[in-house]
């Protein structure tokens, strides 16, 4: 019977898979230092097969920085650590879909992949600026702590530093690109085939953000620069320029999958239509005959019915064939102005657009998608006028940019660097206005306020609480809001349903389970005794049956039901699609029930059992009831 894995799973042991996959050849074992056999692959076999190489000193286009190495090191490492469940501080813990995870993003990461590889339909992240007082997740933990505490900057609840980058400092522009490399490469892994990320960001880091995501997720994938219009006013005492605005970069998994979604038309796109022939098919837009590009062939000559000669201005294409031209002119579709002798343009019917929208641009105006002063108030305005952060995101923004992702109703929407919530306010709003059951996972370091904050004397710790208590009270607003819609209906419309306003918080801890890798001769006998259980004296079955979840791909807002089979509690995840127990000696009849039920997965601890004829016996009673389910003890 096979062990359940604690840590990770292994990156680079996956991309063997994946390499194996195209070249078989290649593979190769190699011995580890304790005697196994490990497969690896054989790179001389592999310059074979790809032929030409770039390797050692031969010049290549490449953007590289100190430390880049370690950075990408860092993606593929392993790690021990869990999620624990935080019902207390969560919201419709039971039937949400949406997730708040308190911790190291990096980390967050890490522990998603396994489940959420190719699931996510929309990322968007705010990372800090780089602007030499931000603070930034400092990942060189070959440090030691002496060289920590020699440093600048502050400590989050567990002890992680966070490290003020200011610009006098000689890895100023390498120790961000450090920071981002490893969550951007995991990132691209979360994404959906035809996904999106957005990145906001401003000048400072623009362009190594571009060359690191152009490296992450290919040149090929780069979608856009959009530019949003932060601020509408003039900044007169900047020294060079009046910064307006700020970059959104966007890049997807595969820009041969990627579908941009459009834009509703406005009531002021809606106004250029006209209709100053009483044309009974309605109001109507002259649009040009000719085109920009076409094909190449000889002079184009048409002769409408009122005698006009009609060829494409110099330099342009017919955007219409002859047969066309012919068929608009006799149903009246063509203008030559209002005394009949001006160059000839199609009536475009404002009745023939449907419901398709507008593509949209590559800058975002403040009108639409909201500005800095507009995303204060919003958050002011839940909490009772109190600014409680210094730059957050409208909300406008964020929904405007889940419309360019080309949401369905049931996509998931990741902001690893969460801050304010936005993104899970105006994916909330978004599900309000169209019925749709999108779903958010909002991750979050729990930076400490600096004490002389207007949040530290809110009463506020950390951003994480004032970002969980943002989502509380966005959510209870948009209830009421749909609620009070409901009850103006006028007789015959259909009333809106309550969109999704849960979450499901979990935090980042270390492993569930007591390192007992150490050699025998370090262990003092009271130390044999309390590692008999090798389960930490303060974690509980619902912090295991988070992490048998997620080595199991199950995802983290799946039912979770506690069921009582003869004195036991039973897990039972996702309508029974993973059955678990992690009681101490659970009887025959307990794994009996459990096997009746005939899940895909069974997982119980090793202190369940009284000894090894029980976990045969495990093993063996599953045989019989239930021969398809995968079982395993953690």
């Amino acid at each position: 019977m096979e062990k359940l894995s604690h840590t990770t799973e292994s990156i680079l042991d996956e991309n063997v898979e994946r390499l194996a996959e195209l070249f078989p050849e290649v593979v190769t074992e190699v011995r580890e230092p304790d005697g196994s056999l490990r497969h690896t692959i054989d790179v001389d076999a592999l310059r074979e097969r790809v032929g030409d190489v770039a390797e050692g000193q031969r010049e290549r286009y490449q953007f590289t920085w100190p430390g880049k190495r370690e950075a990408k090191q860092e993606a593929y490492r392993q790690i021990d650590k869990c999620l624990r469940p935080c019902p207390e501080e969560s919201v419709n813990w039971d039937t949400t879909g949406n997730l708040y995870i308190e911790g190291d993003n990096l980390d967050a990461l890490k522990l998603l992949r396994n489940t959420y590889a190719g699931k996510v339909k929309m990322i968007y992240i705010d990372p800090p600026y780089n602007t030499g007082h931000d603070f930034i997740y400092d990942d060189d933990f070959a440090r030691s702590k002496a060289d920590y505490d020699a440093e600048s900057g502050d400590y989050d609840e567990e002890g992680g530093r966070l490290v003020a980058n200011p610009e006098s400092n000689g890895r100023f522009h390498s120790d961000w690109c450090s920071m981002m490399y490893p969550r951007l490469l995991l990132a691209r892994d979360l994404l959906s085939e035809d996904g999106v990320l957005f990145i906001s960001i401003d000048d400072v880091e623009q362009t190594d953000i571009a060359k690191i995501c152009n490296e992450c997720f290919g040149m090929q994938n780069h979608i856009a620069n959009l530019i949003w219009q932060k601020k509408y006013t003039r900044a007169n005492d900047a020294k060079f320029f009046s910064a307006n605005h700020d970059f959104i970069l966007c890049y997807s998994r595969s820009s041969d999958r990627c579908v941009i979604g459009k834009l509703p038309r406005s009531e002021e796109m809606n106004r250029a239509y006209k209709n100053p022939d009483n044309d009974p098919r309605g109001p109507w837009k002259a649009t040009p005959l000719h085109a920009r590009s076409g094909k190449a062939g000889g002079v184009f000559q048409y002769t409408f019915s009122n005698g006009y000669v009609w060829s494409p201005p110099s330099g342009t294409y017919p955007r219409y064939s002859v047969a066309k031209l012919r068929e608009l002119d006799e149903s009246g579709e063509i203008w030559f102005g209002k005394n009949g002798d001006a160059v000839p343009s199609r009536k475009t019917y404002l009745t023939s657009l449907g419901d398709d929208g507008v593509v949209p641009t590559t800058i975002i105006s403040y009108k639409e998608g909201g500005d800095n002063h507009r995303a204060v108030e919003e958050v002011k305005g839940l909490f009772e006028g109190k600014n409680l952060f210094s730059s957050p995101k409208p909300t406008s923004l964020l929904r405007m940019l889940q419309r360019f992702a080309n949401l369905a109703g049931d996509s998931i929407v990741l902001d690893f660097f969460s801050g304010s919530a936005t993104t899970a306010h105006a994916v909330m709003q978004l599900n309000a206005e169209d019925g749709g059951n999108r779903k958010f996972i909002m991750v979050q370091l729990p930076e400490v306020c600096d004490e002389k904050s207007e949040a530290a004397k809110a009463g506020y710790k950390n951003i994480c609480e004032i970002g969980k208590e943002r989502i509380r009270r966005a959510g209870k607003k948009i209830a009421a809001e749909v609620e009070e819609s409901n009850r103006q209906l006028k007789l015959g419309e259909e009333p809106k349903g309550v969109p999704d306003i849960g979450f499901r918080v979990l935090k980042i801890d270390s492993s569930n389970f007591e390192d007992v890798s150490v050699e025998p001769g370090e262990f003092s006998q009271d130390a044999v005794l309390r590692y008999a259980d090798n389960l930490k004296l303060d974690r509980t079955p619902d912090d295991l049956i988070i992490q048998v979840m997620l080595k199991k791909q199950i995802e983290l807002s799946a039912s979770i039901e506690k069921l009582d089979v003869d004195g036991c509690t039973v897990f039972s995840v996702d309508g029974g699609r993973l059955i678990a127990c992690f009681d101490r000696d659970v009887s025959v009849e307990v794994m009996t029930a459990m096997a009746k039920m005939e899940p895909d997965y069974a997982v119980m601890r090793d202190a369940s059992f009284t000894g090894d004829d029980a976990v045969s016996n495990f093993a063996e009673i599953f045989k019989n009831y239930s021969s398809i389910t995968e079982v395993e003890v953690i």
